[in-house]
């Protein structure tokens, strides 16, 4: 009888080199095959890059590429969680052995449909992404820092559990981890989450390091990590900078996290959640209105499957501001968006990112400025470290003249994540905010680092042109101005003064005359 090696969900036919997935034949070449085998052979330990290539490609010199390529073939099949990746070493096979069945169970195996054989059972659907923080570990030596690591922990979990895109263990399950020298990929089968946060704690001398990372806990794959350093003394401000920073940090993160391991899930199998994971990168900067236009309809899609997915609905209006603010499609387009903000606004106070996206649409697209401003205070009540509730409060705040509180916003966001996925959109509002206040030199600084991002965006461009004119840098100025009208061929003064979301009188009032002088028609 030929050798069968048997695991929860598929079994491996070594003699016939054959994966069997669900009980029907998985399709997978040669070299896969040979790299599976090698895997689950050595599942004691991991198996080295370079012995792995040795045994796969022997005598041949290979891209590593050709290596990470194979293993995402066999995840795919198997579910990320068969595989386990050593960070820049190598990988390691951790599928669970399935148990063998009792000498009294029925030797017939229960039929499979067909969508069972289709699908690894190792692969969970993807639902709303969950994460546990676990407690830090203490590597100063000293156990009465205990309380401060602790500490941090709380925070950081409590500060999470706020924000709705994701679920958050509780304390009670995740510090039953203290102490323990933990396995990310079991701790994450254990708890039932995909995503583990964890860190550790020096002290040296008066000086204190913490580390923080994010890792997907089925891959073991590193996600985000971030170092933070303070004096002791500055204890608990280091403790509230920490959590500020991790909170804003990881939300849009995940988010990507969450993108990735939906791209390798076939499309019909796509819910609501996974249909907003794919509209995502194309809703800040749409390149054209084709593209706008796709990512409405797959917002809209979610929207049919969950009518009341708030998530889907804030980006569904999110996406139609960014796509007029982009001038991809007109504002009258723009105001289909506008029904469904309300809606968010009625039926999801609760949700801080839902309320930013939904609050800043009211206002840009309705032009209720004070309706929207409500909704952001209350964003902001939620979580105060929400880098998008930050980002629109600053750009509220600016419509309405209070370019004080406007720059304070944009500061904190940009602080909070210098990486975060709204950055060009921080900048500009930035550069908006210094124009309002008189501060050119300033707005110039910012406005260029933004159009360094995203050189084709049209608001970056209005700004600069604006900045320019004002500096009496006027060869510039026009220069930018007729990049602007390469863009937007089709820009009048009258219809820009029509849709413009500023009502400051004065600002709006030198905003029209920069931008006439500088060679945009009436």
């Amino acid at each position: 009888m030929s050798r069968r090696l048997r695991f929860t969900g598929f079994e491996i036919r070594p003699d016939e080199r054959q994966l069997l997935v669900g009980g029907n034949a998985a399709s997978l070449g040669a070299r896969a095959f040979d790299l599976l085998m090698c895997l689950v052979e050595h599942r004691d330990r991991m198996v080295s890059k370079d012995e792995l290539q040795q045994h796969v490609w022997p005598g041949m010199v290979v891209e590593e590429s050709n290596l990470t390529v194979h293993v995402a073939t066999l995840r795919k099949l198997l579910g990320p969680q068969a595989i386990t990746t050593i960070a820049g070493r190598g990988y390691r096979f951790t599928a669970a052995m399935a148990a063998e069945p009792s000498p009294a169970a029925s030797q017939k195996p229960p039929p499979v449909s067909a969508a069972e054989a289709r699908t690894p059972t190792l692969s969970p659907p993807i639902d709303k992404p969950s994460l546990a923080v676990l407690p830090f570990a203490n590597l100063s030596g000293d156990s009465a820092q205990d309380y401060f690591v602790d500490g941090v922990v709380d925070d950081i979990t409590t500060a999470l559990s706020r924000v709705r895109a994701f679920f958050v263990i509780a304390r009670s399950s995740s510090f039953t981890y203290k102490g323990r020298v933990v396995d990310v990929p079991q701790v994450g089968r254990e708890l039932g989450v995909r995503y583990v946060v964890e860190g550790s704690f020096r002290q040296a001398g008066a000086r204190l390091r913490i580390g923080v990372q994010l890792v997907e806990a089925a891959a073991g794959r590193l996600v985000w990590s971030q170092r933070f350093e303070g004096l002791r003394e500055d204890i608990f401000a280091l403790q509230d900078q920490i959590t500020a920073q991790v909170v804003a940090a990881i939300e849009p993160k995940l988010m990507l996290a969450e993108l990735e391991l939906t791209r390798s899930k076939p499309t019909e199998k796509l819910q609501a959640y996974e249909l907003c994971l794919r509209a995502l990168p194309h809703i800040q900067h749409p390149a054209s209105k084709r593209e706008a236009e796709c990512t409405f309809a797959l917002l809209a899609q979610a929207m049919a499957m969950d009518s009341g997915y708030s998530y889907a609905k804030a980006l569904y209006c999110w996406a139609h501001t960014t796509a007029s603010g982009a001038r991809r499609i007109t504002h009258q387009e723009a105001q289909r968006g506008l029904p469904i903000a309300l809606e968010v606004l009625a039926d999801h106070r609760d949700d801080p990112t839902a309320l930013a996206y939904a609050g800043h649409s009211v206002a840009y697209i309705g032009r209720r400025h004070e309706q929207g401003l409500r909704a952001l205070d209350r964003a902001l009540a939620l979580n105060p470290n929400s880098v998008p509730a930050l980002c629109s409060s600053g750009w509220v705040r600016a419509y309405v003249g209070d370019a004080r509180v406007a720059i304070d916003h944009f500061q904190q966001a940009i602080r909070l994540n210098p990486m975060a996925p709204q950055h060009t959109l921080l900048l500009t509002g930035l550069g908006y905010a210094y124009l309002m206040s008189g501060r050119l030199d300033e707005a110039l600084s910012i406005l260029k680092q933004a159009l360094l991002e995203t050189p084709e965006w049209t608001t970056t461009l209005n700004a600069t042109v604006h900045c320019l004119a004002r500096l009496d840098r006027w060869e510039e100025a026009r220069a930018a101005c007729a990049q602007l009208l390469r863009h937007v061929p089709y820009m009048r003064i009258s219809n820009f003064r029509a849709m413009t979301p500023f009502v400051d009188p004065t600002f709006v009032k030198w905003h029209m005359a920069m931008l006439e002088a500088a060679g945009i028609p009436p």
